[in-house]
Formats: C-alpha cells, structure tokens, sequence
C-alpha cells in the first residue's frame, strides 16, 4: 500500500465508527481492510492504526477505544510477542496510541503479549500524565 492509500484507509476507518447516521460503502470496507492488515501484512497494519491514532483529537476517547479494541487486538491476537515491543514503543511515544493500547482486552491476547502490555503500560500512562498534568503541549 502506499501512503496516500493508508491515509484514506485510516480516516475511512474512523470514519465508519464516528459518523452518525449513514455507513457508507468505503467505510465499511475499511474495516474489512484494516482487520485483513493485522492479520496478513502486520507492518502494514500498524502502519496505518498509527496514522488513524494521530488523525484523532486526544480528548476522543471513543475513537481511540474503536483502535484499541479493533485492529490493535487484531494485530496482537494474530503476530503477539512479534509486535508487543513495538506497540510499547508507539505507546511511549504517543499519548494518544497509549490510550489506544490501553483499551485492548486481556481475553484478546495471549499470556505473553498481556503480561508486557500489563507490566509496561502503568508506568508508561503515568508518564503521559504527569507531562500532560505539567501542560506540555509535546510529549515527544
């Protein structure tokens, strides 16, 4: 995929959960891709969970639940202890792909992957806070 064609599939994606009313065709479609990625092209996939995460204002909870527990369970049910590392990364990173983590399912992963994420992620969300809680715009 190219970028251009991850952008559209991320604000596709998004956009079949945050429009009310009407699902279109394409929306629907993206989630159908979306979930394909996490299980076939994992870097792909994450790819574009990563652009949808920074396509979302923080304060929108719903979306970045809609990421947590729809492609990132994905991506971690299908390639686990492959990705768990670089999915804490993108979470130490990005307030916004730490949330998105945060809401994945413990029923969704195995031991291994669920162990990382609940070892790592207290500390991580702690950190966020506290950058937040001092009114740093960046956490980068």
């Amino acid at each position: 995929m190219t970028e251009a064609e991850i952008q559209e599939l991320a604000k596709d994606y998004l956009g079949y959960f945050l429009h009310d009313g009407a699902i279109e065709a394409h929306e629907f479609k993206a989630v159908e891709t979306m979930w394909r990625l996490c299980r076939d092209e994992p870097k792909t996939g994450f790819r574009a969970i990563w652009v949808a995460v920074n396509m979302i204002e923080a304060e929108n909870s719903r979306a970045l639940s809609f990421l947590g527990t729809g492609p990132l369970e994905d991506l971690i049910n299908f390639h686990g202890g492959d990705v768990v590392g670089l999915l804490i990364e993108a979470a130490r990173e990005n307030v916004n792909f730490c949330i998105a983590l945060s809401c994945v399912w413990k029923n969704a992963l195995d031991d291994y992957a669920w162990n990382r994420l609940a070892e790592e992620l207290p500390g991580i969300r702690a950190f966020h806070g506290k950058h937040l809680k001092d009114g740093r715009a960046s956490l980068s």
